[in-house]
């Protein structure tokens, strides 16, 4: 039997156990503990097979469900497709269950299910697999960015090198380099390990990026590369699944994308691929957010696959022929967006059980965040489609200008137009960049950072939201009104408005001068207060840049054209990174 999967319980200690199993026994160190006639059923976010997606991704023919199990116990292979369950094979007997052809049974998932048949079961787990054998050999090199990260970073080389150490089908198949921008990891790696830290400058996840794939292009042995975040939570089966279903992909350009999942909230799904959208102020489309992963309606269903245009480097698997140009020089965001829209997005796929644990982007976001949103998309957009004009990138400039300086967000919209400075600059100063002084420029900024409440601002609740037509009049409403500047002050609430932290409120902040802009799920946030001096400076700049983005962006479409190579090149990133050739 060739490996594809692992069946996996839960660690004793992990808050969603349903994301693995569904019983009511209880689960220690050794295993799942069923009393007789207890039941365990794995139609579960990371135990089905999704029987749909690997008929239509590979060409295995049959399914092989191996369970480990001590005591007696009924073992049931159970096939799903349009709401009906049916036991395919059945034992008591313990050993495997099998079925010959998954096409002709046209399931959407196949799962497991194990009834104790007395007291004292004990379920360690199991397998998925195949008598088909691979079609190809895969090599995974696994490329990790970090920037003193080190309990998260830490955790998952411990768990890389225990992976590749002690399951047979990654043994041999996977080798990692840890690119360490801030020189300060000293993992305690065995001597076996196939595991490099190499220091670097600090030249963000795009440095770190094209460094590992630049290492693992030269040493000639990765047939594929995965670049993962230093700050994620790896669920190590993510591993294990990637290596089997390019083992047996139909398609050599086949990419992998892992699901991220809320570290806050770990059953529900936060993003799994992304389209964008570059007509619009806000272009990044994240699909399956928002998905209680713990629902069996969503496990056992087989989804077709999405059409991606990128997805983010939390967990993303493409093949060394397709990984030719290296990352776009931009620190910080929008490196993976570029990297899909030009290489693996329209080849990426997601799988069940590929998945890693990330916090909630909206505690890291700050006004530095969108000086890089606002520089980087713009080269984006300018290199990847042909069709976009001067009017596009304006239309977003101004869009998302108008919505910080409305919003009292004046850090937010002072970022934005120091990027799009840049950006303007032209690509000979882009490559004059030192893009680690540059980031230590940038990165120091004390506004509109989440940070803990006082108790004062913990007992506001958010401010009641108003009807969409009410929300869309004080929208419309609130150039005419300066932003609420021009209201007298006996009109205006002297209250604390309140609203998300990853939103722009522009109707709220017509009557209110000061806004608390909260997290919804902890007590953190920060305050913005009306300021009508910065408010009209920052007007000014916008409309400034904006008419210079106007006026020479067609010679800079063509500039930055002309310039992608050098921008990417293998020469200019060592040169970046301190390499000599």
């Amino acid at each position: 039997m060739f490996p594809l999967a692992r069946i996996q319980i839960p660690a004793p200690q992990f808050s969603e156990p349903t994301l693995y199993v569904r019983s009511s026994g209880t689960i220690d160190s050794s295993g799942l503990h069923l009393s007789k006639d207890g039941r365990a059923t794995f139609d579960t976010a990371f135990g089905v097979f999704a029987a749909g997606r690997w008929s239509r991704l590979t060409s295995i023919t049959d399914l092989v469900a191996m369970m480990h199990i001590s005591g007696r116990a009924l073992v049931e292979l159970i096939a799903y497709a349009g709401g009906v369950d049916t036991v395919i094979a059945s034992s008591d007997e313990g050993g495997t269950l099998s079925c010959d052809d998954i096409r002709a049974v046209s399931a959407e998932s196949f799962y497991v299910a194990v009834t104790a048949l007395e007291d004292g079961v004990i379920v360690r787990g199991g397998e998925w697999g195949t008598n088909t054998p691979p079609t190809r050999n895969v090599h995974l090199g696994v490329a990790i960015t970090t920037f003193n990260r080190q309990d998260y970073v830490l955790a998952t080389i411990d768990k890389l090198v225990a992976l590749e150490a002690d399951v047979p089908s990654v043994h041999g198949h996977l080798q990692v380099i840890v690119v360490d921008n801030a020189r300060n990891l000293q993992p305690n790696i065995p001597a076996s390990a196939p595991v490099r830290v190499l220091p670097n400058p600090n030249l963000g996840g795009a440095g770190g990026f094209a460094r590992g794939l630049i290492e693992f292009r030269e040493g000639g042995w990765s047939t594929h590369v995965v670049f993962m975040d230093d700050d994620i939570s790896l669920e190590p089966e993510s591993i294990v699944r990637t290596i089997s279903l390019l083992s047996y992909a139909d398609s050599p350009d086949l990419c992998v994308h892992g699901a991220m999942i809320s570290e806050e909230q770990p059953w529900m799904q936060f993003e799994a691929g992304s389209a964008y959208e570059f007509r619009s102020v806000y272009p990044l489309r994240a699909h399956g957010r928002g998905i209680d992963l713990r629902q069996r309606s969503e496990v056992v269903h087989d989804h077709l696959e999405v059409a991606l245009d990128y997805s983010a480097w939390w967990f993303t698997v493409f093949p060394m022929h397709i990984g030719v140009d290296n990352p776009l020089p931009v620190f910080v965001r929008g490196d993976d967006v570029a990297f899909g829209l030009m290489h693996t997005g329209q080849h990426t796929v997601t799988l069940n059980g590929i998945s890693v644990w990330h916090a909630d982007f909206a505690l890291k976001n700050n006004p530095s965040s969108l000086y890089y949103e606002v520089r980087n998309f713009a080269l984006i957009d300018t290199l990847v489609f042909d069709d976009h004009k001067r009017w596009h990138l304006a239309w977003r400039y101004l869009g998302f200008g108008f919505r910080n300086a409305y919003s009292h967000r004046y850090a937010s919209a002072e970022y934005m137009i120091w990027g799009m400075k840049d950006f303007l600059a032209g690509p000979d100063e882009w490559m004059k960049i030192d893009h680690s002084a540059k980031h230590d420029e940038i990165r120091h900024v004390s506004e509109e950072k989440a940070g803990p409440l006082s108790e004062d601002l913990k007992s506001l609740g958010f401010t009641p939201p108003k009807s969409k037509p009410v929300r869309l009049g004080g929208f419309l409403l609130s150039p005419l009104l300066g932003g609420g500047r021009w209201i007298p002050k006996s009109l205006r609430s002297g209250n604390v408005g309140v609203a998300q932290i990853d939103v722009r409120a522009v109707g709220l902040a017509i009557r209110h001068d000061k806004i608390l802009y909260r997290h919804p799920r902890f007590e953190e946030g920060f305050v913005c207060e009306r300021d009508s001096k910065r408010f009209r400076a920052v007007q000014h700049d916008v409309f400034a840049t904006t008419w210079q983005l106007l006026r020479t962006y067609k010679k800079l479409k063509k500039a930055y054209r002309e310039k992608y190579p050098d921008l990417v090149s293998t020469e200019s990133w060592k040169t970046r990174c301190g390499i000599s050739n």
